[in-house]
């Protein structure tokens, strides 16, 4: 267990993603979220590394950050968003697409101050960005890396 954690650049991130109900293979389209609120202090970077199989699109307070395409053995990738911030209630929203209808969300976001927001059963999932908004319904959790196809997503190389 000791050795696992020197792997694991997402910390406690668990996989999570829209459903466990995957009978029917097909493309698949929705949105995970998560509010948190920041005091603003101190000032400094934000920065989140994600994993998404297959296409993700990212928005932090309705800002798009940034997106890819990621497939088992690409590496993390990483968004620093500290300017996007604000005092008081933030929304971290990803945008998932897969073609078959499987895959998964690996998030963590390290922000000013060392706290860290990471994907877990506190994500809401829906659909659409507006049935997210009007609650979602508790994302379906899969587990912790390494997970199969995943295994460990690889650091960055900086």
């Amino acid at each position: 267990m000791v050795e696992d954690r020197r792997y694991l650049a997402t910390g406690p991130a668990r996989w999570i993603w829209l459903t466990r109900n995957l009978e029917v293979p097909g493309p698949l389209s929705f949105f995970a979220g998560r509010e948190f609120d920041w005091n603003g202090d101190p000032v400094g970077p934000a920065r989140a590394l994600m994993f998404v199989d297959r296409h993700h699109v990212l928005f932090v307070n309705g800002v798009r950050v940034g997106e890819g395409e990621q497939k088992p053995g690409d590496p993390l990738r990483a968004y620093e968003f500290s300017r996007l911030l604000h005092r008081g209630r933030n929304l971290v929203l990803i945008e998932a697409r897969s073609p078959d209808g499987v895959g998964g969300i690996l998030f963590s976001l390290q922000l000013p101050g060392g706290t860290t927001l990471v994907s877990d059963a506190s994500w809401r999932v829906g659909r659409s960005e507006n049935a997210l908004v009007q609650r979602g319904a508790a994302a379906t959790v899969w587990g912790r890396p390494p997970m199969y196809p995943w295994g460990y997503p690889t650091r960055l190389r900086n």
